[in-house]
């Protein structure tokens, strides 16, 4: 847990927060009915929460989509957004990795092993409608891909 000191409303005192995660990713797509399609190829189908909002579920979240007329910027894909998917074992970040790309993700960081805030297999696409998701699964440093001198 990450404790973080935040500037209260007047500006002088610091409140802090224990954050023990974060949670309920949402997209609001423009392109709502083929963000569907693709994500129900990557996922599998989809739960429905109601008409026109889909979920599906990511261990103790949900990855939700809504048309952009939902949102605060009707008419658009998101941008500059991007979240992190984590797996159970270096070897499904891999197989995520290739699923996504079998549907149309872009590769932007091929797997490999890696420290970004603790060593990971990591991974990194981008979807068709903007958004950046990275694929990860924490390792122990001694079954990284190197020799830590």
């Amino acid at each position: 847990m990450k404790d973080v000191n935040h500037i209260s409303d007047d500006g002088d005192s610091f409140r802090s927060f224990n954050i023990v995660g974060l949670s309920y990713v949402s997209l609001y797509l423009k392109d709502f009915d083929e963000a569907a399609e693709f994500y129900s190829q990557v996922f599998g189908p989809s739960t429905s929460v109601e008409n026109h909002i889909l979920c599906w579920p990511m261990g103790s979240t949900m990855l939700t989509i809504f048309p952009s007329e939902y949102g605060s910027a009707r008419g658009s894909n998101p941008r500059n957004t991007e979240f992190g998917i984590q797996v159970a074992s270096p070897e499904e970040v891999d197989c995520l990795y290739n699923r996504f790309l079998s549907v149309g993700a872009k590769g932007r960081h091929q797997p490999e092993d890696t420290w970004m805030y603790e060593t990971m297999r990591f991974a990194c696409i981008d979807d068709p409608f903007g958004v950046r998701i990275d694929i990860y699964c924490p390792i122990p440093e001694e079954k990284a891909g190197w020799t830590i001198i």
